[in-house]
């Protein structure tokens, strides 16, 4: 992709935001002079158009600024309509000059400025920083060009630029926080609790001022309980609800003679004669304006700090969540209340939490489902009657789920630790280098043993492999790896004589991998031979009671006081993996009955494939 793509693509998103800046300028200028006219209660001395103008540089950067002159420049010949062509053009300017200085306080005169509003230290550099300043400069550029041309009389010009400057300052303070919270409104929740509850407060907050408005019967006392129904509904919604309500309650603020047409009530307006400046202040617009910014000060930072606590609430529950723990309460009259519904749930009824001897401690709560994780109560008596009977306690139930996840993972890492030096302790390196010599002096003697020699190594090595990756294998499948074993060490020279005697119910009965491979093993290497070499073992499964499976190896010999065959690593490895899989339900034992003849006898439960 060249250049002149990439940087078209770059200026597609400030077009699209310049194009729109200037249709929302222009729709709000026209709707405020529309209003103006018929209905100049509200926004007669409010220009919204400097609040929206502010959020779009703000969101937007300094290119918005364009937006903001070509928006304003057809209502400046709409509303003046005798101004020369020239002044109508510069007009504007002097809200992009103010929208500027706005952003330039916010962006770079103050550090840490959030656009989404975040903490109570943005409400505060917003309410100083952004209205006055900018308003101010704005508007004596304004009137300064207005006088110019004769337009605006100089009797008049510095009430007009109060006006000016207080109505720009107005829209900023009741528009541009109401853009900025609520620039993601598409994505808000509306048909949830949050946002019907929103919805509710809205509409009640608009009817009452509907109301006072109205001025019927009922305005006195809709106006007494304005106030409440206005900190109730700031503090239930949060900054977004705050940035409506004040919009809404700019309508009982701004009522200059709401009677008298626009044009008129322009002339009136400076009807009254001043020998000073600062007397213009006490035209009623200042002290409205003055209110509306002292309620902004007061229920923005309120509706921050409720959605502070809201938030800080739900992480305070997420990590309560994550560790799947909750506080619970108890006194003698109630009983017992724990705040996580999920977790009473799965408590059974009339648990107790603590233990009435002990003013601290803990006790282990098991659920009422087994098949769920069990929880740690800690408490605190806080309150007992003088004979030490406990009236109040409180405290916290943790669950045991990761905990006990992490036993049954460490018992599952043994497993697995045993089974691979399991696997590792049969893969004798002196048996694969003795085979493979087999194999190699079969190859030029007998092609056909050496064939059949090859399948049962393979045999071997692919079934104590595959073996490994489960913690029970069929009996069958064991016995099959203990026949390859055994006629590998044929071809080592030892002659074994071995008697398999497994019953068909025992095939499928579920044992440890390589578990009679190791007790064969041990009696290969263990078990005496006779005068010809020749080794004699017997191999057997016994199922008792149908629960309960019994597997021997015999082979002749005796134990030795020197090195008894009790204590092979062999034997060790299956008594450990017996005791992970079943606990006290299996074992291995050695015993030498009758004299001469010494038995392994593994016993386990009958758990079939």
């Amino acid at each position: 992709m060249n250049s002149v793509a990439l940087s078209s693509i770059r200026l597609l998103p400030i077009l699209k935001g310049v194009i729109l800046t200037a249709f929302s300028q222009m729709a709000l200028a026209y709707v405020s002079l529309f209003i103006h006219n018929l209905y100049p209660v509200w926004s007669a001395p409010l220009w919204p158009a400097s609040g929206a103008a502010l959020a779009a540089v703000l969101l937007g950067g300094p290119w918005m600024l364009l937006g903001v002159y070509l928006g304003l420049l057809p209502s400046q010949f709409f509303f003046w309509g005798v101004v020369p062509t020239s002044t109508a053009l510069l007009l504007p300017l002097a809200n992009a000059v103010e929208t500027f200085l706005a952003w330039l306080l916010l962006r770079k005169g103050v550090r840490g400025f959030h656009d989404w509003i975040s903490t109570q230290r943005d409400i505060v550099i917003f309410l100083i920083a952004a209205p006055w300043i900018p308003t101010f400069t704005s508007a004596l550029l304004a009137q300064t060009l207005l006088r110019h041309n004769g337009v605006v009389p100089s009797n008049t010009f510095f009430s007009e630029v109060l006006i000016y400057a207080l109505g720009n300052a107005s829209g900023i303070i009741l528009l541009t926080p109401l853009i900025l919270v609520w620039r993601n409104y598409l994505t808000f929740p509306w048909l949830t609790r949050t946002g019907l509850q929103l919805i509710a407060h809205t509409s009640v907050v608009a009817i009452a001022v509907w109301i006072i408005q109205a001025e019927t019967f009922l305005s006195s006392a809709f106006f007494i309980v304005l106030i409440p129904i206005f900190i109730w509904g700031v503090w239930s919604t949060g900054l977004k609800g705050a940035t409506l309500f004040c919009l809404l309650l700019s309508f009982l603020f701004f009522s200059l003679e709401p009677q008298q047409p626009f044009d008129l009530r322009l002339i009136a307006k400076h009807s009254i004669t001043t020998s000073s400046v600062f007397s213009t202040i006490q035209e009623p617009l200042t002290i409205q304006v003055g209110m509306l910014t002292i309620f902004c000060l007061t229920m923005l930072p309120l509706g921050l700090a409720a959605d502070t606590l809201r938030a800080n609430a739900r992480k305070d529950q997420l990590v309560m969540d994550s560790l799947d723990s909750t506080f619970w309460s108890w006194d003698s009259v109630t009983g017992v209340k724990i705040q996580s519904k999920t977790i009473a749930e799965n408590l059974p009824l009339g648990v107790s939490l603590f233990q009435r001897g002990s003013p601290t401690g803990q006790i282990k709560v098991t659920s009422a489902n087994p098949s769920q994780p069990s929880y740690l109560s800690h408490w605190v008596i806080t309150q007992s009657s003088p004979s030490g009977e406990p009236l109040q306690a409180t405290g916290l139930l943790h669950c045991l789920r990761l905990q006990e996840k992490m036993e049954k993972a460490e018992a599952n890492a043994e497993i697995a630790q045993i089974e691979t030096a399991s696997l590792r302790s049969r893969f004798n390196p002196h048996l694969l280098f003795n085979c493979l010599t087999g194999l190699r002096a079969l190859i030029r003697r007998d092609s056909t043993s050496a064939r059949d020699f090859t399948g049962h190594l393979a045999r071997f090595l692919r079934t104590a492999v595959d073996s490994q990756a489960r913690p029970l294998v069929p009996l069958k499948e064991e016995i099959s790896l203990c026949r390859d074993y055994l006629a590998l060490e044929q071809v080592r020279g030892t002659i074994i004589v071995t008697e398999l005697s497994f019953p068909r119910n025992t095939l499928n009965i579920l044992i440890p991998p390589m578990s009679i491979h190791t007790l064969i093993e041990n009696a290969v290497k263990h078990g005496t031979r006779d005068a010809r070499g020749k080794l004699n073992i017997h191999a057997c499964a016994i199922l008792k009671n149908k629960n309960n499976l019994v597997i021997q190896i015999s082979q002749p010999g005796n134990f030795s006081s020197t090195k008894s065959i009790k204590n092979s690593g062999g034997l060790t490895l299956v008594r450990q993996h017996l005791a992970l899989l079943f606990g006290k339900e299996a074992n291995l034992a050695l015993r030498e009955v009758p004299s001469g003849t010494v038995t392994a006898e593994m016993q386990l439960p009958a758990g079939k494939a």
